[in-house]
C-alpha cells in the first residue's frame, strides 16, 4: 500500500493502460486471473466497466481495487480514507469542491476520481469526419473505414462513440487461440467486455490476456473468431491504417504535487 497508484496501471503518458499483458500490483503480484489493464482514454462513454462488466459505471471502477478481489493496490476502505483526510491540503481541496460540510467518505473519494476520468477523452480525426470535415481523412482512410472496416464487420460489436465498451461473447465461430492463458471466462453469461478501439495502436499487447502482440495479428484473430473471416493481409493492412485515424488528442495534463504527508499519515508497506 501506497506504492501503487491508478497511473501505475493506466499510465496516462501512454495509451491510458501499462503495455503488460497482466497488471502487475502490490508485492509486484501479476492479476490472478492474468487480466490486463484496459485503458481509461474514453472510459466515460464504455457501456460498463471491467473486463467482466461488473461496474457500471467509473466511480465503481475505482471501488473495485478491493484487495480480496484483486491484488493490484492492495489497500482498504478504511486506509484509503485515513490517508486522504490526514493531509490537510487534501481536505481544504475536498471542502472546495464540495463545500465545507464535506463528508470525505471511501466512496467519495472513488467518485471523485471517476469524475477525473471523465475528462480523459480524446477525440481524432475520425470524430472531425464524423462532425463533417471531409478533408479529417484521407480518401484512403474513408474507403476503407466504409469498405472493409464497416463491410468485414468490424463495426458489429466495436460501436457506439467509443467503438467498444458493451459486452460480447468472445469466440462466436471459433475459440480464441491464447484462452487457456489465465482462467478468466467473463461475466455470468460468459460475456466480455468489447475493448474500446480508440487509441488502438498505442493499447498493445491485445486481449483480455495481453497474448497478441500485434495490432495485424489483432485484426486477423478478430475476423477468424468474431465473424468467421480470414481477413488478409492486405484487408489487415487496410483495417489497421484506418484504426490510426482513432489516435486521438489527448487532453494536456500537469504531473501534481502531492500534499506532505503528516504524522497521523498511515505508514506505506509493501511488505
Amino acid at each position: 500500500m501506497g506504492l501503487i497508484s491508478c497511473n501505475t496501471c493506466h499510465n496516462l503518458a501512454t495509451g491510458g493502460d501499462d503495455g503488460l499483458a497482466a497488471a502487475v500490483g502490490h508485492k509486484w503480484t501479476s492479476n490472478p486471473h492474468h487480466l490486463g489493464s484496459p485503458t481509461v482514454y474514453n472510459a466515460v462513454f464504455f457501456d460498463t466497466q471491467f473486463w467482466d462488466g461488473r461496474a457500471a459505471d467509473l466511480g465503481r471502477t475505482s471501488r473495485g481495487t478491493n484487495p480480496r478481489r484483486r491484488p493490484e493496490m492492495a489497500n482498504t476502505e478504511e486506509n484509503v480514507v485515513a490517508v486522504v483526510t490526514s493531509m490537510p491540503e487534501y481536505v481544504q481541496r475536498f471542502q472546495k469542491a464540495y463545500g465545507r460540510d464535506v463528508k470525505i467518505t471511501y466512496k467519495k473519494i472513488a467518485d471523485t476520481i471517476g469524475n477525473f476520468e471523465r475528462t480523459l477523452v480524446t477525440p481524432s480525426a475520425y470524430d472531425d469526419y464524423l462532425n463533417g470535415n471531409e478533408n479529417a481523412l484521407s480518401k484512403a482512410e474513408r474507403s476503407w473505414y466504409e469498405k472493409k472496416f464497416i463491410e468485414v464487420g468490424c463495426a458489429t460489436c466495436h460501436t457506439g462513440i467509443a467503438l467498444g465498451g458493451s459486452m460480447n461473447m468472445l469466440g462466436v465461430t471459433a475459440k480464441y487461440k491464447y484462452a487457456n492463458v489465465g482462467d478468466f471466462k467473463g461475466d455470468a453469461n460468459g460475456m466480455v467486455k468489447v475493448p474500446t478501439l480508440r487509441n488502438i495502436t498505442q493499447t498493445a499487447p491485445y486481449f483480455h490476456n495481453g497474448q497478441v502482440a500485434t495490432l495485424k495479428e489483432a485484426i486477423v484473430e478478430m475476423g477468424r473468431i468474431q465473424l468467421g473471416t480470414a481477413i488478409s493481409d492486405k484487408d489487415a493492412a487496410s483495417i489497421e491504417t484506418f484504426l490510426g485515424s482513432l489516435e486521438g488528442r489527448k487532453p494536456n495534463l500537469t504531473y501534481p504535487i502531492l500534499p506532505v504527508r503528516t504524522a497521523s499519515t498511515p505508514a506505506q508497506n509493501i511488505n
